[in-house]
């Protein structure tokens, strides 16, 4: 008889998690509390970023999920998957000595490195015509289609017979017995199932509180826009300077003599990211908020930094704004690089990916099946 799995949450991780359950054999049950899945993993970048993922076991895991990202973008298209790669841009020195010393890393070629100057990144990228020094080219990265994202997959995970979706499930209460696992939601209705992941993401409340006392986790909230569309194809990803603060692959380098950031991007721990939606449009951010409780304000300050920092690389005024909005993600805070704790036989709870979540976590749902196996 085929085992059953629940999977609880519609996000990525959890997403991850059933797709994979099903390429493993398994028979599945995925429930979301939500008619759609409405928190980070509808409100990101839609980035698989592998350039700046740490060296060892981070960039591993990386590079892992990077290889079953492709393999899901040849089988779901609609997810718009893309190997577009990034663009991380050097506009005085100091930033590109650290690039340089990136381009000199001993797994650089794992991770798709390649220094360019600023004449051979215009080559590649007629768009970014502005005034910096070079780039550092990431291969591995690439990008697909958040607003679509989801919904591709559960419509691909649809046509398998041994698929169950299940919207509008708010789980209340969760048992282990000798006939499995069962959770309960807030109607009364039950799903059972010999294994069971739950796929959390930032809620870190009811039923599951309890698992979560003294974990090494917290929620970070941050700040997205998207811009009107840019009439101009922009094939790259792209990050600026500020972005090596921010990722661990470069802690090791020169960063100390990076100048100092510009007052609203330290008060705001902001870096760009940029990258051009099927639709034309670019979405930018973002911000950084560490500390509970999270504001509810979007405010304009960080998105004027943005756009300036944006027209300096284009070397043209940056497209106007077109929407504001805000996520909150769940992220480790230990040396692991997310959250796995076992609850009962058979059950395990997953999440705090945060960061990173979308990058690795087919990654992390194939070291569930592993487990599991």
């Amino acid at each position: 008889m085929t085992s059953k799995v629940l999977v609880v949450g519609g996000g990525i991780i959890g997403t991850m998690h059933a797709y994979l359950a099903l390429e493993a054999g398994f028979s599945v049950v995925h429930c979301e509390r939500d008619a759609t899945p409405q928190s980070a993993s509808m409100r990101n970048f839609g980035l698989i970023w592998v350039s700046g993922r740490q060296s060892g076991k981070e960039l591993e895991v990386a590079l892992r999920a990077r290889e079953i990202w492709g393999e899901i973008g040849a089988k779901v298209p609609a997810t718009g998957f893309r190997a577009n790669g990034s663009l991380t841009i050097a506009r005085n020195q100091a930033e590109m000595q650290v690039l340089e010393e990136a381009n000199s890393m001993p797994d650089a070629v794992e991770r798709g490195f390649t220094l360019l100057t600023k004449e051979e990144t215009v080559a590649l990228e007629p768009v970014l015509a502005g005034d910096y020094i070079g780039a550092l080219r990431c291969t591995k990265d690439a990008a697909a289609e958040p607003k679509y994202l989801l919904s591709a997959m559960r419509e691909y995970l649809k046509t398998n017979d041994n698929y169950q979706w299940v919207p509008n499930f708010e789980v209340a209460d969760f048992t282990h017995n000798e006939s499995g696992n069962h959770v309960t939601d807030v109607k009364g209705m039950t799903l059972s199932g010999d294994l069971v992941v739950f796929c959390p993401g930032a809620f870190h409340k009811g039923f599951l509180a309890t698992y979560f006392v003294d974990a090494p986790l917290r929620r970070v909230r941050l700040q997205m826009a998207a811009t009107v569309s840019l009439p101009k194809k922009l094939g790259h990803s792209v990050a600026d300077g500020d972005s090596l603060r921010y990722y661990p692959a470069f802690k090791d380098l020169s960063l100390s003599a990076l100048p100092p950031q510009s007052s609203i991007a330290a008060e705001n721990f902001m870096q760009l990211l940029l990258v051009q939606r099927l639709d034309g449009s670019l979405t930018i951010g973002d911000t950084h908020e560490y500390v509970e409780p999270f504001g509810h304000e979007l405010f304009e300050d960080p998105y004027d930094h943005l756009r300036g920092v944006i027209s300096a690389i284009f070397g043209s005024s940056a497209p106007a704004i077109a929407r504001r909005w805000d996520g909150i993600y769940s992220q480790s805070t230990s040396s692991d690089i997310y959250f796995r704790k076992t609850i009962s036989p058979g059950a395990v709870v997953v999440t705090g990916g945060g960061g990173r979540g979308n990058t690795i976590s087919p990654a992390i749902a194939e070291e569930t099946m592993i487990q599991w196996r």
